[in-house]
This record gives structure tokens, sequence and C-alpha cells, in this order.
């Protein structure tokens, strides 16, 4: 599953470059890292529950 979300996450850097160019990168960046970092925290919930409800 790395490689899929390395590859996405490249994909969507591209279309985040196009779809901004007139504005600022940095703060784009900003947010952008802050959603990914947020989605894999919801993500590694999901999975501990997952594994608790298991046991």
């Amino acid at each position: 599953m790395g490689i899929y979300r390395t590859i996405s996450y490249k994909v969507e850097d591209v279309f985040i470059k196009m779809l901004s160019k007139k504005q600022d990168s940095e703060m784009i960046k900003e947010k952008v890292a802050t959603y990914r970092l947020r989605n894999e925290e919801v993500r590694n919930q999901k999975k501990l529950n997952k594994k608790s409800k298991a046991v």
C-alpha cells in the first residue's frame, strides 16, 4: 500500500502545483501536509479500532 500512496501523493502534488500557481506555494504545501497528516492519523485510529474489536 505504501507504493500506491506514494504515487498518489506525487500525482496530487502535480495537480496542486498546476491549480495553485498564483497562490503562495509555502502556504499550499503547509495545508497539504496538514491534510495528509490528519488523514494518516484517522487511518491509524481506524486500524487500532479494528484490531481492538478483533481481539
